[in-house]
């Protein structure tokens, strides 16, 4: 049960640290801010390493898997995070994860067909239909926008969505390149070097744009609440689900993490105002079991 119940808590996670960073996209842009967090996160991480007897499969590393874990590491976390951050503030947390987690695992097993030879059954092609349709209703019903305290960004919806299916694409690329370079490195020697990979890429893009996290107008509190999601969601839950995945199965695994928007929508109801519909609840759950589906 301790590899069930951790899938769950990393959904837990990942869903408290979208909240998180939703809440401070309204003081700092998504490039330094999803750049402070994979920074807190690598030195959550470093402390880590020690403890899970990291420091010697990091020695033994060869080329290939080197590449594979610093390349998913961009992909997932330098591209894919910080596309979906963006999206937060133009479409909100309630239905920009949704969209997220119910394309992503979709994309992810159309990918592992075409280039992992991958089963395709009548069951998943079910799965697929139920999610594009989940998809399209919370799609349909996020171009009303988001009233309440949450306030959002300028910008069109239509592109918000757009930002949050690239997202999803990303994470789809990084997971194949993930299973397929792995080997046996375990979870924190993987996230040792996926998550530095990505603080380093975005350090890069954002050099001309870190002053504002000196002049941030949340102060040292906005800067503290991305920090905290960087170490829960960035770090924790990622630690979790690759435990969860050998513990209990990446198929179990996948179906139980799947379970953060049920995390999110009352969280986002409750801290950041938001407006729940029953579409949108509808959507979040006809998505879902497409996603049981699939998997």
């Amino acid at each position: 049960m301790w590899g069930e119940g951790s899938a769950l808590l990393a959904a837990a996670l990942w869903a408290v640290g979208s909240i998180l960073l939703t809440s401070q996209t309204r003081w700092i842009d998504p490039l330094p801010l999803s750049a402070l967090r994979c920074l807190v996160a690598t030195v959550f991480i470093a402390i880590l390493l020690p403890p899970f007897g990291a420091i010697g499969e990091l020695r033994d590393l060869s080329l290939n898997t080197a590449v594979s874990m610093v390349g998913s590491g961009i992909l997932a976390m330098g591209l894919g995070d910080t596309l979906y951050i963006a999206s937060l503030g133009m479409i909100g947390v309630s239905r920009a994860f949704p969209i997220s987690m119910s394309s992503y695992p979709l994309v992810t097993f159309l990918l592992a067909v075409s280039l992992l030879d991958e089963s395709l059954s009548w069951v998943v092609l079910l799965g697929a239909i139920l999610i594009i349709v989940g998809v399209s209703v919370i799609v349909v019903e996020g171009r009303a926008q988001v009233t309440g305290g949450a306030e959002l960004r300028r910008g069109s919806p239509g592109r918000g969505v757009v930002l949050v299916l690239l997202a999803a694409l990303f994470w789809a690329l990084s997971t194949v390149w993930l299973k397929a370079g792995s080997g046996d490195l375990n979870a924190a020697s993987a996230a040792s070097l996926r998550i530095p990979a990505a603080g380093l890429f975005l350090l890069v893009l954002a050099r001309g744009r870190l002053g504002e996290l000196r002049v941030v107008t949340g102060g040292w509190r906005t800067l503290g609440t991305v920090a905290l999601a960087g170490i829960l969601g960035t770090a924790l839950g990622g630690l979790l689900y690759v435990y969860a995945v050998q513990e209990a199965g990446a198929g179990r695994a996948a179906i139980l993490s799947s379970t953060s928007p049920l995390f999110v929508l009352p969280l986002a109801v409750f801290f950041l105002s938001e407006r729940l519909t029953l579409w949108v609840v509808l959507g979040t759950a006809v998505s879902i079991v497409g996603i049981w589906l699939v998997i």
